[in-house]
């Protein structure tokens, strides 16, 4: 059981045990999107962590930690931040529903990423007001600036949930203007680009600027990236005024007197609280995710893909070297989208025998590692550098329809699907169906139709939770919550898709995440490393909600506000 004390007796508290947070120490946090506790300890492309596991043996280590439920990236990220999960802080999935349930339905959605329906403090608005200055780099939550994300002392950079102008792109002859002068016109987004050939390589400017790269064709690199410069065929790059402040990057992969393949970075708007107009300048640009769906596509090629990975670690630790350096804060917060983002298309290949991707997996494995080890120099020996990650991952090979399952049992009207969970259309929702009293009812016949659906005589629906008797261990429910929460049997994903058939096979095996958050492969990583905790130092599984306390904890200063969890180190 766990005991909770007044603010003002921890604030007390920690004043008492100042001399643990030694004067000038800082605390440098990072984030790795999808890195799982089990892939960590037992993968053995996730071996290339070398960084991580160096942490581990000269500091502490938890035996997992519970992510939030559904094991998603918005949500679990929230309760990095805040210390508490989406009951309390109204992120309860990437798409929540949209508050207040008076004024929308029960089917409208909103985006978790943004911070406008985060309800409770982070952890660097809550240091920067006890006297700790923060940078909070590239947060999910960060962007709109709200009092929940950003105040005085209190640093935040985000490009992640700012516009989207052009996305990554591959240009060819078949995508491209040629004009009468032997130039290429190519559009990016919003951007008129001209491309010409000059020495052997593409010359390329924004049409009426002067200012120019020289793009020089290479071919796909081969060579794994243990010691050689990241993305090192990638140009220069181009800086760009209009319609944002920005720079673009060039990897041209081909270049013939009749054709060419030519790769252009993202055009995306980047949002800080303080204007940094050195940033660009000094630093280079920021991408955001790496081109999934060009590799989905077939437009790039695995190892194409693995190059523009090493941009983006390239770019968002040389942005967070410039930031630590040029704002020196007590509390550095840190992300990388990585492996999430390969492991989705990668896992379930490897899980489901196909061993040759990992040949890729662990090119972007020493990859996150290389971004590991950039991090790792924001913190001096007598700092603390603290590692950790929102969720695993779970390779599926079969959907099946939520929808349909509420359909077929006449709920249709009654019941929409929510990331791993059931939404009842309560009379509290604009233009809500069921009374408060037959609430109960509704949940029990969702519950009754899902522990029905079976294949192969075997239920694909394999556990049910409700905020009534499982919200303390989870955290569900609440004002954006669902009103029933599920988790599937191995191999299973669920889809707020309708389809007739009900199960919809998969074409190609994914890594996928959401799932109860206490499996094996859901658990997230933490990883104290400082002068706090003694090496090898072993903790039992914790909860993601304790990271903003051990934060707190740290820094000798109270936990967020609705924090509801101990640090570790108590």
């Amino acid at each position: 059981m766990l005991y909770y004390v007044p603010r003002r007796l921890i604030s007390f508290a920690l004043f008492c045990c100042l001399p643990f947070a030694l004067h000038g120490q800082r605390v440098v946090m990072v984030s790795f999107d999808g890195l799982g506790y089990q892939a960590l300890t037992t993968d053995p492309v996730a071996q290339e962590l070398t960084v991580l596991r160096d942490a581990i043996a000269r500091g502490a280590s938890a035996a997992g930690m519970q992510a939030a439920f559904p094991s998603t990236t918005a949500n679990s990220h929230a309760a990095l931040w805040t210390g508490c999960y989406g009951d309390v802080n109204h992120i309860t999935a990437n798409n929540p529903p949209l508050l207040p349930r008076a004024a929308h339905t029960f089917l409208e959605r909103g985006n978790g990423f943004l911070a406008t329906p985060l309800d409770s403090e982070a952890i660097w608005v809550t240091a920067a007001r006890e006297g700790r200055s923060a940078v909070a780099h590239q947060p999910t939550q960060g962007y709109p600036f709200t009092p929940m994300n950003s105040g005085h002392g209190a640093i935040v950079h985000n490009g992640y949930q700012t516009r989207l102008l052009a996305p990554h792109a591959l240009f060819t002859v078949k995508n491209t203007d040629a004009q009468p002068d032997g130039s290429i016109h190519i559009k990016h987004g919003p951007l008129s680009l001209r491309a010409e050939r000059h020495n052997g390589a593409l010359r390329i400017s924004v049409s009426g600027s002067k200012e120019f790269v020289d793009v020089h064709p290479a071919a796909v690199e081969t060579e794994l990236p243990r010691q050689r410069p990241l993305a090192r065929y990638f140009s220069p790059g181009l800086a760009i005024t209009q319609p944002v402040p920005a720079v673009l990057y060039f990897r041209l992969f081909e270049l013939s007197p009749t054709t060419f393949r030519l790769y252009v970075s993202p055009l995306q708007e980047l949002a800080m609280t303080e204007p940094l107009p050195a940033l660009f300048r000094q630093a280079g640009g920021f991408l955001g995710n790496g081109p999934e769906a060009l590799m989905q596509q077939g437009v790039l090629s695995e190892a194409e893909y693995l190059e523009a990975v090493e941009l983006v670690i390239r770019q968002m630790t040389r942005h967070a070297a410039w930031l630590q350096a040029h704002y020196q804060p007590r509390f550095f917060q840190g992300y990388l989208p990585f492996p999430d983002e390969f492991e989705h298309s990668w896992l379930a290949l490897s899980r489901n025998g196909q061993k040759s991707i990992d040949e890729f997996r662990r090119w972007g494995y020493i990859a996150v590692n290389r971004g590991a080890a950039e991090f790792a120099k924001l913190a001096r020996k007598s700092d603390h550098l603290l590692w950790v990650s929102d969720h695993g991952m779970a390779p599926v090979t079969r959907y099946v329809s939520v929808h349909e399952v509420l359909r077929r049992a006449g709920l249709g009207d009654k019941a929409s699907y929510l990331y791993n969970s059931i939404l009842v259309n309560t009379t509290d929702w604009k233009g809500g169906t069921v009374p408060p009293g037959e609430r109960a009812q509704v949940v029990e016949q969702a519950r009754r139709a899902m522990a029905a659906v079976q294949e192969n005589g075997k239920p694909v629906f394999t556990a049910f939770f409700t905020p009534e008797h499982d919200r303390a261990k989870y955290g569900i429910g609440g004002p954006a919550g669902g009103d029933l929460y599920f988790d599937l049997a191995p191999g299973y994903a669920a889809s707020g898709r309708p389809n007739p058939a009900l199960f919809d096979a998969n074409t190609k095996p994914r890594g996928v995440h959401g799932f109860l958050p206490t499996r094996p492969e859901m658990l997230a990583v933490c990883i104290l490393r400082g002068p706090r905790v003694k090496p090898s130092t072993q903790w039992p599984q914790l909860r993601s909600i304790q990271v903003a306390p051990l934060i707190a904890a740290l820094l000798g200063i109270a936990p967020p506000p609705n924090a509801k969890a101990p640090s570790p180190l108590q």
